[in-house]
C-alpha cells in the first residue's frame, strides 16, 4: 500500500489523542493495534516510505577513528 500524508496525519492524530484509541482506518482498510509502540513503528515506516517515494530519503554513514 502506498501511504499518503493524509494517512500519516491520521495516525499521528490517533497517537496524540491520548484516550487510548487503538483502531484507525486507512482508505479502504481498518487496523487495530495492540499498543502505542506498534503505532509508532508503523508511523516511522510510513514516513520512511513517503520519503523514499518523494526522493527525500537520507542515508547516514558511520565514521570510526582509532583516535591516533
Amino acid at each position: 500500500m502506498a501511504w499518503t500524508q493524509t494517512d500519516i496525519d491520521a495516525l499521528e492524530r490517533a497517537i496524540a489523542d491520548g484516550r487510548g484509541a487503538r483502531s484507525i482506518s486507512f482508505a479502504d482498510q481498518s487496523v487495530t493495534f495492540g499498543s502505542v509502540s506498534e503505532m509508532l513503528e508503523l508511523l516511522a515506516a510510513m514516513k520512511a516510505s513517503l520519503a523514499v517515494a518523494a526522493g527525500t530519503s537520507s542515508t547516514r554513514y558511520a565514521a570510526f577513528s582509532k583516535g591516533v
